[in-house]
């Protein structure tokens, strides 16, 4: 649905680096090689006085690449941490308040929602890696930016469990024939279909109205978290009644994609401004935050 130059060239140039990378791989090492390519720092010059376009569509082609390929690096996190705060080493993983994910205990830095870096984790009882986050706001573009590339990465896992799901039942053969000949695997395909054009076009219409209106993003920051409440669960368990058995195999490469899908749809947890009370209650003015590209909404000319 998009043409965004950067965002393409990051999605291509990150999907040729990562086809040849294991599942699961070494961690230190594949996130090494991301840094070295220049994959955490995409967002380091974003601004909130004057936001660029072309990097969060960068930032997005790299998440999506990641999320399609079946990859799981704490980018998106990374990234979020390092717009909201200015890091010296663009090698450290790093997590925010707004997107912390499961990656918080492992990360080098931790940013807190008044931009500060702090290094230290305290242990608890059991040894197990804690950190306690400052109750600041947390302004609501930069949850919104977290927003975003948590749906980029739920975008692409569902893009490339589906293509898988289609490769199977596209080369398995039964009775002479391929599964795509039974009616009712092309009708579930169609539903697939269905389901990852509502969670893209949901996430290109926060996208649009990120650096709008407040009313307008919260408005569809609202909706793309039910469709994708939704729509992300039915792909992911869709995906593996096609692919049958074999999808949960360690050598199958379904499963990396729908671990992802259902992991970022867990993640849940919010932190700061949700954005909720900018939306109006007047029928007249909600009912023109439905249309995509509303006013106030920030679309790219």
């Amino acid at each position: 649905m998009t043409t965004h130059t950067l965002e393409a060239d990051l999605d291509a140039s990150v999907s040729e680096v990562i086809a040849g990378w294991e599942r699961p791989g070494d961690l230190r090492e594949q996130w090494r090689i991301a840094a070295r390519l220049g994959w955490t720092a995409i967002l380091d010059d974003l601004r909130a006085d004057a936001p660029e376009r072309d990097l969060i569509d960068a930032a997005c082609g790299a998440v999506t690449a990641l999320g399609r390929g079946g990859i799981a690096l704490p980018l998106r996190q990374t990234l979020v941490a390092r717009a909201g705060s200015p890091l010296s080493t663009v090698d450290a993983i790093a997590v925010h308040p707004a997107a912390q994910g499961i990656w918080a205990p492992i990360a080098d830095v931790r940013v807190a929602a008044d931009g500060s870096a702090f290094a230290e984790a305290g242990r608890d009882l059991a040894d197990r890696p804690y950190s306690l986050v400052p109750p600041t706001e947390i302004p609501l573009r930069l949850t919104a930016l977290s927003e975003v590339l948590r749906l980029q990465e739920m975008l692409g896992a569902a893009k490339g469990a589906v293509a898988e799901a289609r490769r199977y039942v596209t080369e398995r053969v039964q009775f002479g024939k391929p599964l795509t000949a039974i009616p009712a695997v092309r009708t579930t395909l169609g539903q697939l279909k269905v389901d990852v054009r509502q969670l893209e076009t949901v996430t290109h219409e926060v996208r649009s109205r990120l650096f709008g209106d407040d009313g307008a993003l919260a408005f569809a920051l609202a909706t793309a978290r039910e469709v994708a409440a939704t729509a992300v669960p039915r792909i992911a368990q869709t995906a593996h009644q096609l692919h049958g058995a074999m999808g949960v195999t360690y050598e199958a490469a379904l499963h990396w994609r729908t671990r992802l899908l259902w992991a970022d749809c867990d993640e849940g947890a919010r932190w700061g401004d949700d954005g909720t009370d900018a939306v109006p209650v007047e029928e007249s003015a909600l009912w023109s935050l439905t249309a995509p590209g509303s006013p106030g909404g920030g679309t790219r000319p």
